[in-house]
């Protein structure tokens, strides 16, 4: 009968390492007051070793640090660079991502503080001081206002995640929206409906954060019907000039729907003398921030704020702070929601 294999101890790597069981204990956690020098050398010790943690004490003593992870660290901050009035906490869809994120943060024993700050402002330098003073140490980036805007943070003190994935802040783990199968979605209910000559408009800003998933989900869309339909061009928006744009483009191209997300979208239709639904159809890439009564996405943003805290809350209780060397997300899907902006085409 083969011997069993010993399992390596915290107490053997100390041995090895001449340190104490905490120290290696706080070294394979990542914890911050140590060296990194010390930790890469608890590191390759128990990797010498063998060592594997056993998981029903990890699971054990995970269970009695909770308590006091959250006692130390009980403030979550959510950072946001929106100045007024265009305040992205305006936004209902924001809102819905801030009492998804209020509510897990209560049930896990966390409060929540939003934190507003200026890109351009001189204060943002002491932004890092003023949250440690705070006895924060988990964060979460909500949606930049501009996919290349920055914050002057520390972000190596901190515990990160992101809602979107901001360009300059890669390599934090970021909740994002599907919008790739979302748009996918909106094409399902008007192949249903009966339409097929289909225009989609963006705004340029929403497009970048966004990664240009609408738009290629959108040529996808039209590549998979057969026989192919002519593409109508996808109209870009930047921020000026946006109604005379999009009349021009429905004069030149007539679309039987839209897929959008544009507050100007209603005003053109109305001054082509286009009647929603009547004359052309409408769907909405987010209901929550668009006109009552849309047909369209229900982006599920409580969720996404649920889902921060969670992984926040687990990079926490790890120890774990800055950036990932492979950075990690989590896609949210989109929900239909029926309005009156789609009807059957007869």
């Amino acid at each position: 009968m083969p011997l069993e294999k010993r399992r390596y101890t915290q107490k053997d790597i100390a041995t090895r390492a001449e340190l104490s069981v905490a120290t290696v204990s706080m070294a394979l956690k990542n914890h911050p007051s140590l060296p990194e020098k010390t930790i890469l050398r608890v590191k390759q010790i128990a990797k010498e070793l063998g060592y594997k943690p056993d998981p029903v004490l990890s699971a054990l003593v995970a269970h009695r640090n909770r308590k006091r992870v959250r006692s130390n660290f009980s403030v979550i901050g959510l950072v946001s660079n929106w100045s007024q009035p265009e305040d992205w906490a305006q936004l209902q869809s924001a809102q819905e991502v801030i009492e998804g994120a209020k509510t897990r943060a209560m049930e896990l024993g966390y409060t929540l503080q939003h934190i507003r700050v200026k890109t351009d402002a001189p204060e943002s330098v002491r932004l890092s001081a003023i949250l440690k003073n705070r006895g924060i140490r988990g964060l979460i980036l909500a949606p930049f206002k501009y996919h290349q805007d920055s914050i002057d943070l520390e972000c190596e003190d901190f515990s990160v995640v992101t809602i979107e994935k901001p360009t300059l802040y890669p390599n934090f783990h970021h909740i994002i929206q599907n919008q790739f199968d979302d748009l996918l979605l909106c094409w399902e209910k008007l192949r249903e409906r009966g339409y097929t000559s289909v225009g989609l408009v963006v705004m340029s800003d929403l497009a970048d954060r966004c990664h240009h998933q609408w738009e290629a989900a959108h040529n996808y869309a039209i590549s998979q019907i057969e026989p192919t339909p002519e593409p109508i061009p996808i109209l870009t928006l930047g921020e000026s000039s946006q109604t005379n744009s999009i009349r021009h483009w429905l004069r030149k191209h007539k679309p039987q729907a839209v897929i959008s997300r544009c507050d100007q979208f209603f005003e053109a239709a109305k001054q082509e003398n286009l009647r929603i639904p009547e004359d052309i159809g409408y769907v909405s890439l987010n209901i929550s921030d668009d006109r009552r009564g849309t047909s369209g996405i229900y982006q599920n943003r409580n969720v996404m704020g649920s889902i921060a805290i969670d992984a926040l809350n687990s990079l926490l209780l790890r120890n774990q702070r800055g950036e990932q060397s492979v950075a990690t997300g989590t896609l949210v899907d989109g929900s239909w929601h029926e309005g009156d902006t789609l009807p059957t085409r007869r």
